[in-house]
């Protein structure tokens, strides 16, 4: 849904249509919410807004279970410290050993880097993904030659963006659990593939403008 609304918006939506749009979603939101914890919303589970409810109120005791994967994850990012405990390391006390985490090679795999390669490294897997960004962004901007190669690349743009964001943002206690892998770095084949292709087409929507010949 994120990378849709952001193709549309650089197709050149009216500000009108994204003023209504925000007027109506956050209410709309938050009855969504109320209803699910109700049980009456079926593609939205209860467990699903209770972790919603559980980052709202994290502070409450009734939350505390949903929220000890998270808990768990900024202990690990905040022990790396500086320059990690070091890559692999195998001691006890470590999210992949300790099974403080129950997925950390997906969902969680970021409190494995914070662990392992401390505060550097996780300054340079966010860097990385800025350039990536960065190359799309540039993409869409100045190389495609036209609307839909621009719409194209802003939406792998808005894809890689949100998802690295929010796994990062899941595993640093700001989301709330959403099950989103880290793009490039979680666990999983259909993940990595799928972003593969993605920034294959984009790198073939900037390679688009060199053949364009010239009358």
């Amino acid at each position: 849904c994120f990378m849709i609304l952001c193709m549309v918006y650089v197709a050149g939506i009216s500000y009108k249509w994204i003023a209504g749009a925000v007027a109506v979603g956050v209410p709309g939101f938050a009855a969504l919410i109320y209803l699910s914890l109700q049980g009456f919303i079926p593609f939205l589970q209860k467990y699903q807004a209770q972790r919603i409810m559980g980052k709202i109120f994290h502070s409450s005791s009734e939350f505390t279970d949903l929220n000890r994967q998270q808990d768990n994850s900024m202990m690990a990012i905040g022990s790396g410290q500086l320059r990690g405990k070091g890559l692999f390391n195998n001691t006890l006390s470590s999210v992949k050993n300790g099974n403080f985490l129950s997925e950390e090679q997906t969902d969680f795999i970021f409190a494995v880097i914070g662990e392992e390669l401390g505060f550097v490294g996780g300054v340079a897997v966010i860097a990385l993904y800025a350039l990536l960004l960065y190359e799309c962004l540039w993409i869409a901007a100045a190389r495609a030659k036209d609307t839909a190669g621009r719409l194209i690349a802003s939406g792998m743009a808005a894809l890689l963006a949100f998802q690295s964001f929010a796994n990062i943002a899941v595993a640093t206690g700001i989301f709330p659990n959403t099950g989103l892998p880290l793009p490039f770095i979680s666990s999983g084949l259909s993940s990595l593939l799928s972003m593969f292709i993605g920034m294959g087409v984009v790198l073939n929507v900037g390679l688009q403008r060199n053949n364009v010949t010239v009358q």
